[in-house]
């Protein structure tokens, strides 16, 4: 990507053509500075592929590109701990300032307005390990504790420890509102293309 050498001319750039390429690469890889993050990448499914790639990298930055501009969807992706977000109308200038200071330990978001946002789905999303995330994402997917298990290869008991650690520090009291917290965090604005 052009604006990333832009931003470090040093930079070496790995780019995927669809979610679940990107996931192996990162899953191969090891050391990715910054993720570039287009929710129009094909298998992307709104904020869910922030989620699953918070999920598989969590310690590294990730920046979303996306059309959707709306204030409540750059504040859900805040609250999942991404690094930045880039609506594609910004400039080109805007955009490397961002990955500048994402790439120098800061974050970027743009500056919105208050437009109601209800302020429901709590910050502590970000304190999640990667295993708890993605545990929260198959539980926003409506899958049982044996499923969950048979998915990520544990026992059913350590889902159970991981659902009450999610339940902790998301300040939630019952598995329920916990799944209700994965569908604010994971769907997109109803009929927005990013």
């Amino acid at each position: 990507m052009h604006m990333v050498a832009t931003a470090d001319p040093h930079a070496e750039v790995t780019e995927a053509t669809t979610l679940e390429q990107a996931l192996s690469l990162i899953d191969a890889e090891d050391g990715f500075d910054l993720v570039l993050l287009d929710l129009g990448l094909p298998g992307a499914s709104g904020l869910s592929a922030a989620l699953a790639v918070r999920a598989q990298a969590a310690t590294t930055p990730v920046i979303i590109v996306s059309a959707w501009e709306e204030a409540q969807v750059i504040r859900q992706a805040i609250r999942m701990g991404v690094s930045g977000y880039l609506p594609k109308s910004s400039t080109k200038a805007t955009m490397i300032d961002g990955i500048k200071k994402v790439l120098s330990g800061e974050t970027y978001f743009p500056v919105f307005g208050d437009d109601g946002d209800t302020g429901e789905a709590p910050a502590a999303v970000d304190s999640l390990t990667p295993r708890q995330l993605t545990v929260l994402q198959l539980l926003g997917d409506g899958k049982s504790n044996k499923q969950i298990a048979y998915e990520l290869s544990i026992s059913q008991e350590t889902v159970k420890i991981h659902i009450s650690a999610i339940l902790r520090k998301l300040g939630v009291a019952s598995r329920s509102k916990a799944i209700l917290v994965a569908h604010r965090l994971i769907e997109a604005p109803g009929h927005a293309r990013a």
